[in-house]
């Protein structure tokens, strides 16, 4: 059960890092206008979150055997009997889980950078009013 913990987590950090990879690459074409760019940033981590709480409604114990982490596995690897499907299934949502709570905390942060940003930024009113 181990190694399809492992799996599930090491197939997950995969799908987040191409996600941070593609956010990362639209910042930096956005670059010119920094508050845009971290809003993006958010959005995107926001929709990864979504994705990830739509994959864990819709995993059931028959879906659970399409999974990539339950294919990765050797046949006999496999966990076998229904209490070894249960709790393979509820490891794949803690692990699903997991990263969505992680991608939305990112997604507010990024929110607030970009709302912080545009408030403080050189040449609006709250940046003269700081300043003076």
């Amino acid at each position: 059960m181990d190694r399809f913990a492992q799996f599930a987590f090491s197939l997950t950090l995969r799908d987040a890092s191409f996600v941070a990879l593609a956010a990362l690459t639209l910042m930096v074409g956005f670059s010119f206008d920094p508050p845009l760019a971290l809003a993006i940033g958010a959005h995107v981590a926001l929709i990864f979150s979504l994705i990830l709480l739509y994959r864990v409604t819709r995993l059931t114990d028959e879906r659970m055997k399409r999974t990539e982490p339950w294919r990765v596995l050797e046949p006999h690897e496999r966990p076998r009997g229904d209490f070894a499907l249960v709790l393979a299934h509820d490891r794949l949502e803690e692990v699903l889980l997991r990263f969505s709570k992680s991608a939305a905390g990112v997604a507010c942060g990024l929110f607030s950078a970009s709302i912080g940003y545009s408030l403080l930024a050189p040449g609006t009113a709250l940046s003269w009013a700081a300043l003076s």
